[in-house]
């Protein structure tokens, strides 16, 4: 029998040499294959979806049947992008020029990030990031032949001194950055940080990607503003943001504020990806929106995190502080960033946990550059948000003991 086809002489550059597995998906997988405790999903669960609401919502959507022809409008759903522009607007979020022009849907975050990176970024060029930062985007970034440099941060995130330094040093196309409840150190940038990395991204001429889906999953204080906000009549800054965190993953609906320049070149990338997003979809979301009270849902999204963000926080201190494992405490979102002295090879330790204890993190190395990934290598990411606090005391215990027999 004569051999399948390989593919070998026409697989691309891109494919070849430019993608790696995800290390995220990876764990994750592992943690389902080892019927594990699984600290690794940045989702929410699924008993916080608002299901009835969205049924109800969704019940009247083929009610105007020229919806299920290709989108009118390039940019997605007017009303929506319209409810999206008067909801930042009424948070402080978006400067004066924002209009709903200016706001582009997409499928989820991961789109807009996508479209930025085929807008902004050649084959070569340096495209600088937190470092750690969320390896998702690395890949997208990768992809599209950027290299990623990290620019070093602390727990007020990017650290303005070393970001004026990478400036000085070489030619940069933009700096993208997560700046509330960092994916995945959980970290956000105070407001004065902001300010400084800000007035130095104008001194050098460079733009800022905000992306910046956990805004609203404050658990302690409101976050910042924003750097669109900070930025005014500037505009240098595009922003991203999801309805991921806030209705339901599956929707895959996210969005991002486009500067009036760069919006026909968006567009093009956008259509070129496929001729229309589902408005169907864009307007049984508008629908759910239009009908519920979104500052009672964020807090309930509030209160539900906060109690799985403090029964994750009070099982650290009970099981791993004593190991001399430090961790950090996020105000929001959904991440915590670990750091366990005397591991050399976290990826090893992982997969270790989720075999011999039943319990999934992912290895701080998936989320720094390739030429930066030895910086990672003691440290490691946990996220609360689907782990009531029953079971994050189960899950941080078995990891204590995996840390303790790993040693």
């Amino acid at each position: 029998m004569a051999e399948p086809f390989s593919f070998k002489y026409q697989l691309s550059t891109m494919a070849k040499e430019r993608l790696d597995p995800s290390e995220i998906g990876v764990m994750i997988k592992l943690s389902i294959e080892h019927k594990a405790i699984s600290l690794t999903a940045g989702e929410p669960s699924a008993d916080i979806y608002p299901v009835e609401e969205l049924k109800r919502a969704f019940g009247t959507i083929f009610e105007d049947p020229s919806l299920l022809a290709y989108a009118k409008e390039d940019f997605g759903l007017t009303e929506l992008r319209e409810w999206i522009t008067e909801r930042m607007r009424s948070d402080g979020m978006i400067p004066d020029w924002v209009t709903s022009r200016n706001i582009l849907l997409t499928n989820g975050a991961g789109e807009a990030i996508e479209l930025v990176a085929e807008t902004l970024i050649d084959p070569g060029c340096t495209v600088l990031v937190e470092a750690p930062t969320f390896t998702e985007t690395l890949l997208t970034f990768r992809k599209q032949g950027a290299n990623c440099v990290g620019v070093p941060a602390d727990d007020d995130g990017i650290i303005p001194e070393e970001f004026e330094k990478l400036l000085r040093s070489r030619s940069v196309r933009f700096l993208y950055t997560i700046p509330n409840f960092q994916n995945p150190s959980g970290r956000t940038s105070p407001l004065a940080r902001r300010k400084e990395i800000l007035a130095i991204a104008a001194k050098y001429d460079i733009p800022i990607f905000e992306d910046d889906p956990y805004h609203y999953l404050s658990y302690d204080e409101e976050a910042p503003a924003t750097y669109l906000s900070l930025a005014g009549d500037d505009r240098r800054v595009l922003h991203s943001n999801s309805f991921s965190k806030l209705v339901a993953p599956g929707m895959r609906c996210g969005w991002l504020v486009v500067p009036d320049a760069i919006i026909p070149h968006l567009n093009a990338f956008r259509i070129s990806a496929g001729l229309t997003r589902p408005a169907i979809l864009q307007l049984g979301l508008y629908n759910y929106l239009s009908s519920v009270d979104f500052g009672e849902r964020v807090g309930f999204l509030r209160d539900t995190y906060r109690v799985r963000r403090d029964g994750m926080v009070k099982a650290i201190e009970k099981h791993l502080k004593p190991l001399g494992i430090k961790t950090n405490y996020p105000k929001g979102g959904f991440f915590l960033w670990g750091e366990a002295q005397g591991i050399e090879d976290m990826t090893a330790f992982a997969r270790f946990a989720v075999e011999k204890k039943k319990v999934g993190i992912i290895p701080g190395s998936a989320f720094y550059t390739i030429d930066e990934a030895k910086n990672g290598r003691g440290a490691f990411r946990i996220s609360f948000a689907k782990v009531d606090p029953q079971t994050a005391e189960e899950g941080i215990k078995r990891l204590a003991e995996a840390f303790k027999e790993y040693r």
